[in-house]
């Protein structure tokens, strides 16, 4: 099984997506210090949403982790990032998991996946798939952030498959997409 580069001590390695995880962090926006300080001002009156917000603090906003009432969701379309030819699936979530990861699964078409594999790297600087083992996938892992203070967003584009060149992937019926958040830090 090929390594997606989130070994042991790295915080996102429980969003993996098995052996053909293609991972990039995009940023978007959280919540700011100020409104994160405001939280921690006595401003609780039980409601555990509130109790979470004191809990995510600036070292967690710095770290990109998002606030703990994120919900899940689109993540791409909330992002204003989502192509047409991309289909979301759902989402689901882990509260039990002390990270409290969220992943939004999606679909491309095969004769779409060059489209979006080009559509990655250019918004945001993603390395072209490559064919390992088993199927098409991203060479490394790699970081992208919008600013400080915004939530890291995981995305992973990958498909077990025989070999096929690039210019052949309308063959392959879809390729499978993540996009992970955690809410937590580790």
């Amino acid at each position: 099984m090929r390594s997606n580069g989130y070994g042991a001590g790295h915080v996102r390695g429980a969003l993996a997506v098995g052996c053909f995880g293609l991972w990039l962090s995009v940023a978007a926006g959280g919540a700011t210090a100020g409104a994160t300080a405001g939280a921690t001002d006595g401003a609780t009156d039980g409601a555990s949403s509130d109790v979470a917000l004191v809990r995510w603090d600036a070292s967690d906003q710095a770290a990109g982790v998002a606030p703990p009432d994120t919900p899940c969701q689109d993540f791409l379309q909330t992002l204003g990032k989502k192509p047409v030819y991309l289909e979301y699936l759902g989402c689901e979530q882990d509260d039990d998991s002390y990270i409290q990861p969220m992943q939004a699964h999606y679909r491309v078409s095969g004769s779409f996946a060059a489209k979006l594999e080009g559509y990655l790297m250019h918004e945001f600087g993603m390395p072209a798939l490559e064919y390992v083992c088993c199927g098409w996938a991203s060479p490394a892992p790699f970081a992208w952030r919008a600013g400080p203070g915004g939530v890291a967003y995981d995305i992973g584009m990958g498909v077990e498959t025989p070999r096929l060149p690039r210019e052949q992937w309308g063959q392959i019926s879809s390729f499978n997409v993540s996009v992970g958040i955690i809410r937590k830090s580790p």
